[in-house]
């Protein structure tokens, strides 16, 4: 089970947010101010799995990539709090443009193509790999903490293409991802 935002005490909330941060590459400009709407934002049982920042129309905007969605988070000088919910389910693909230090990172739902630029480099992988990572594991159906990053994830990959090609059905797909998994966890 994974870290109960809703419920912690606020500083246990602000101490997750944080190793979180560190993880994704600790660059953050934003005042702390911008972590503290995290806990409103979030919803009940959603896991945060990295946190950034970069610009989206002009203004500066926290980023974060959880289980369920990549949620933007910005408190503006003049429009006070906003927001901005990008559904994993509805994104078909993310692409960064490598700069020196800062890069592009595109999310593309649907039509749509999302820019969000300047994002310290270090950061920006670290937000693309676990984009991808959610993207992945919603194919498969499973969650993004439990997805294994090796040749059984190659094996997941395969399944799901047989299902998608009707090669396989529910049933025979969900015996061998048991297999897989199995696996996995067994070493």
């Amino acid at each position: 089970m994974g870290f109960d935002y809703k419920n912690a005490p606020p500083i246990e909330v602000q101490k997750k947010l944080k190793e979180i941060l560190q993880q994704t590459g600790g660059h953050l400009t934003l005042s702390s101010r911008a972590l503290s709407d995290v806990e409103d934002a979030i919803y009940p049982g959603e896991q945060i799995y990295a946190i950034g920042e970069g610009v989206l129309n002009l203004d500066m905007w926290l980023i974060l990539v959880t289980d369920r969605r990549i949620l933007l988070l910005c408190r503006g000088l003049l429009f006070g709090f906003k927001s901005k919910t990008i559904d994993l389910e509805k994104v078909s693909a993310v692409t960064s443009e490598p700069g020196r230090m800062m890069t592009t990172l595109i999310i593309k739902e649907g039509r749509f193509n999302h820019e969000i630029s300047n994002i310290h480099k270090d950061a920006a992988v670290i937000i693309e790999k676990k984009i991808k990572a959610g993207l992945k594991a919603n194919e498969i159906g499973m969650s993004a903490e439990a997805l294994p990053e090796d040749e059984h994830l190659a094996k997941l990959a395969e399944l799901v293409k047989k299902r998608e090609s009707r090669l396989i059905d529910d049933e025979e797909f969900d015996r061998e991802k048991a297999k897989i998994m199995e696996e996995y966890i067994s070493g």
